[in-house]
Formats: C-alpha cells, structure tokens, sequence
C-alpha cells in the first residue's frame, strides 16, 4: 500500500504542479485513474450485459440441475466459456477501487509528505517551525488546530497530532509563507512548495462540518459562515452524483426478447416473478443506500476526497452511456433459443426414460 500511496502522491504532484490548482489537479487525478481503468471496466460491463441476456438460459440449467449441484456449476461454467463470461470480472474494478481510495485519503491528509516532499525524518523542522509560528500568532489559527497546538510528532498516531492536522499544517503554509522562515526550516537547505488547497471558494483541506449541518435543521445558525455553507456543496453532490450514477448504471432490468417470447408453465412464471421482485428490492435498497453512505463520507473527510468521488461518479455515468451505445455485445437471439430448447429437450427424454 505505501508504493501505491507513494505512486498516486506523485501523480497528484504532478498534476498540481502542470494545472497549479489543487482542485482541477484532483479533476485531472481522477480522470488518470478512471483511464487507466477503463479496460477493466469496459470488460465488466460487457460481462454483465451478456450475463444479464442469457438469465432465460441460466435458469433452465437451474432448474434441470436444482438437485445435483456440482453438474450445476459445470454447466454454468460451460455456459459462461461458451458466450466469453467472466464470472469474476464484475468485483475486479470494484476490488482495484478501494485501495486506490484508501491510498488517497492518505495522499490527501499528509500532502506535506506526499506532495511537499518532506521525508518522515525531517518532518520535525516543519512540526517546530509550524509550533513557534502558532505560539507567536495565536490569533490566526483555525478553530481545529487550537486545542492541538503544539503539535507533536511520534510515530505512535495516538501521539501524533501533526499527523492528524498535517492537511490544515499546509494550507497554513500556503496562507502565511513566514512559517518557513522559521529557524529549523530555514537552516536546512531544501526548498519547500507550499500547496494551495483553495477551489472555488472552497478550501478542500477542511472537513465539511456536520455538526452545523444538522443544527441548521435545530435552529442553530450560530456555526454557519459563507466558508462553512459553501463546503456542504462537496457532500450534497457527492449523493446526488451517486444517486444519479446507481440509477443510470443498475437500472431496472427489463425482459430479453427470448424472455418475452418463452413459454411459461404458472409455476415458472411465478418463480421468475419472484426472482425479479427479490432483485428489484435490492437494487431499489441499493439506490438509496449509497447516495446516503456516499454524503456521509464526505461529511467526514476532507473536501479533496468527496471532489474525488464527484467527479468519479459523472466518469461512471459517462463511460456507462458509452460503452452501453458502442461497446456491449449482443448474444445472437437465435443462439440463446437454441440453447433453451436444448436444455429443455434433454429435460424431456429424462423424464421419458
């Protein structure tokens, strides 16, 4: 995790240094992943689609073979290498995702590591200059760093409070750039890049507040500030985006032709009624649930995190309304017909046998 960590602070870096905006950086940053993902993702897409046209063919093997679960699984398995499924293509993308996430948040909270270049053994001078400065300018300091000023740095995290605030460290090296004079940085002879985090009015590396959010439901307004109300921005188009995203990417399945066209026994219909009414709740949980996780989120982290997720989410939708128009395969109506009538035939001679 700590190369991949290294990698992306890198990336992120360079972005920043060829836009010289923190916010279009990230824009970039996650343009670059979504990318180099997409043949991944490209291949998933194509899996479910054709997975989702042979459901008719599936479960006539399901049915054939209800009793005897390992024939069940090889002629699934047949079935899947016949029309190219890779069973285990849909959680790839998913799986490469969350490291990738956990990997930024770590790039977004301690860009003076990851972006500034300062190593862990010299992180002292910063967290030293950074101390006399807060002590000389009590005044200045956010509301956030108030009651951890001075920081310390340890390597235990419990005892790392320059770790938990390193974010809104360098923001405050950007807006007052006397920090470096300070002696225990400017006796060393590296050359610091301090980082705007600022977007659009929006600094990215505060946390929107909750707390204010929901007391503005209480009636408390004393928390809002223009900067406050304008960073709930980040986690209210978090949810829409993937509220948006979970509907246009899992929507309701419809009937294939072959569906349409099969004829059903009342037993059959009933169980396909049932099958369908089971995976329409789960996608209609699954609609709400995560546009409410996805807001929560980015509630809780820095603002750069839920850019992150935005702009991944309007990718999604994008790369879905494309690969849907251009990329996905169609299974010949024919094939699958022939195959439903197969399996049903052999079912016959077994029951005449």
């Amino acid at each position: 995790m700590t190369y991949i960590m290294i990698a992306l602070g890198w990336i992120l870096d360079l972005f920043y240094r060829l836009i010289g905006n923190y916010g279009f950086a990230i824009i970039a940053f996650t343009v670059f992943v979504k990318l180099a993902l997409f043949p991944l993702d490209l291949k998933q897409r194509r899996s479910m689609a054709k997975t989702q046209k042979i459901q008719p063919l599936l479960m006539e093997v399901q049915k054939k073979y209800a009793n005897d679960k390992d024939k069940l699984n090889q002629e699934t398995m047949k079935l899947y290498q016949k029309y190219g499924i890779s069973p285990t293509s849909g959680c790839l993308p998913m799986l490469l995702q969350f490291p990738i996430i956990i990997a930024l948040y770590w790039v977004v909270r301690k860009p003076i590591f990851y972006m500034m270049g300062v190593d862990d053994s010299e992180i002292w001078r910063i967290a030293e200059a950074f101390n006399a400065w807060a002590a000389a300018n009590p005044d200045l300091l956010p509301a956030a760093l108030k009651d951890a000023v001075p920081v310390t740095y340890l390597k235990e995290m419990r005892n790392n409070t320059f770790g938990m605030h390193e974010i809104q460290i360098a923001q405050l090296i950007y807006k007052h750039p006397e920090i470096l004079e300070y002696s225990a940085i400017a006796s060393w002879d590296k050359v610091i890049r301090p980082v705007n985090f600022g977007f659009f009015g929006m600094d990215l590396s505060e946390i929107p507040n909750l707390n204010a959010f929901f007391g503005m439901f209480l009636g408390r307004f004393s928390a809002l500030t223009r900067e406050t109300v304008t960073l709930w921005i980040i986690p209210i188009l978090s949810g829409l985006s993937s509220f948006i995203s979970s509907r246009i990417v899992s929507p309701t399945p419809k009937k294939t032709k072959a569906e349409k066209k099969a004829i059903l026994s009342e037993e059959e219909k009933k169980a396909q009624e049932k099958t369908a009414s089971a995976t329409n709740s789960t996608m209609s949980s699954m609609t709400m649930i995560m546009p409410i996780f996805s807001a929560w989120f980015a509630f809780t982290l820095p603002a750069a995190v839920g850019l992150y997720w935005i702009v991944s989410n309007i990718i999604q939708i994008v790369q879905h309304i494309f690969v849907t128009k251009y990329f996905t395969q169609d299974v010949s109506l024919e094939e699958l017909e022939g195959d439903i009538k197969n399996v049903k035939s052999r079912k016959k001679r077994k029951k005449s046998r």
